[in-house]
């Protein structure tokens, strides 16, 4: 599967580990593909932020509680970079 295509990122809520991490949860408009192939109804992103560099996301459904946790390469480039630059604008141990 190759996701892409995640519009309207609206930030909720974040958890700051100050200098380790910090956990934010997103929700966007996901396409219906993505949907279909995931089995979800109502998915958010859980984007994680590490100090040192790296960076995790996770698509959580709050319908059913679905986790999945795709990795890089399942993601389009630009909707990961979109993904992520959003998760740091609203971080706040990344933010400008």
């Amino acid at each position: 599967m190759h996701i892409r295509g995640i519009s309207h990122l609206k930030f909720h809520s974040q958890l700051s580990l100050k200098q380790v991490e910090d956990r934010l949860i997103i929700t966007a408009d996901f396409p219906y593909e993505v949907l279909r192939e995931l089995g979800m109804k109502e998915p958010f992103l859980y984007v994680t932020l590490y100090a040192r560099g790296g960076t995790r996301i996770k698509i959580i459904d709050e319908d059913n509680a679905a986790l999945y946790v795709p990795t890089k390469k399942e993601f389009e480039q630009k909707t990961y970079n979109e993904i992520i630059h959003f998760a740091k604008r609203h971080s706040r141990q990344f933010s400008p």
